[in-house]
């Protein structure tokens, strides 16, 4: 069910502890959610790259942002789009103890990388935030770029459940106004040394001698 069938005017604007706390968890616990199809479920880590599961399911998002994260999810009084997905991950080693998680994502050798985790305590559940950006070093520079928050749960919670979901938070930014931003940027900081060198001339330049003529 696409997000364009809940009511007119509904914005999907929920804090990171209400998307950890409330959806991640119920959703992990088998507990019922309050709006089950906002958050869908889908493999992030399948064949698509992220601009092919932004086209499928960005033209109908509805959903508004105000989180103060960093500087690539930035508050404001206009509304950014996000899409939120529940993901199971996959472990490089399956069968075996290991905490690491395969990142690749579509066929042509994407892969998320992430920053470091942050850890919160709400409402009595431990869960972690990590923001990641999509890389791929055999294409050129695109046009946007995306970026990915995961929130997962603390691993006490995870022991006896058959999959490590998570919800991620994925939104796309263009790149095309930081292009504009680093050149003007550019050539206001070009300009700047040639009117103070002018102001140093004007003030190096001596002014012309008056020749005085004498009267014998």
């Amino acid at each position: 069910m696409s997000l364009a069938n809940n009511a007119v005017g509904f914005r999907f604007n929920p804090t990171e502890a209400e998307l950890a706390c409330h959806y991640l968890y119920n959703k992990v616990m088998g507990l019922p959610l309050s709006c089950p199809y906002i958050v869908q479920d889908y493999d992030l880590y399948g064949h698509e790259e992220p601009w092919q599961i932004w086209e499928n399911f960005g033209e109908h998002n509805n959903t508004t942002s105000d989180d103060e994260d960093d500087d690539e999810v930035e508050a404001g009084p206009s509304p950014q789009d996000d899409l939120f997905f529940f993901t199971n991950l996959r472990k490089i080693n399956r069968g075996m103890k290991s905490s690491k998680f395969d990142r690749g994502v579509g066929s042509n050798g994407g892969r998320w990388h992430g920053d470091d985790v942050h850890s919160f305590h709400s409402k009595g559940i431990t869960w972690n935030r990590r923001r990641y950006c999509y890389k791929n070093p055999n294409i050129g520079t695109p046009d946007a770029s995306w970026i990915m928050l995961e929130y997962s749960l603390d691993d006490s919670l995870m022991q006896n459940v058959p999959h490590y979901t998570v919800l991620c938070r994925i939104r796309k930014k263009s790149n095309k106004n930081c292009s504009r931003k680093r050149k003007s940027s550019q050539s206001s900081s070009q300009l700047e040394p040639k009117r103070q060198s002018k102001k140093l001339n004007s003030k190096l330049r001596t002014p012309p001698i008056k020749e005085k003529k004498l009267f014998m």
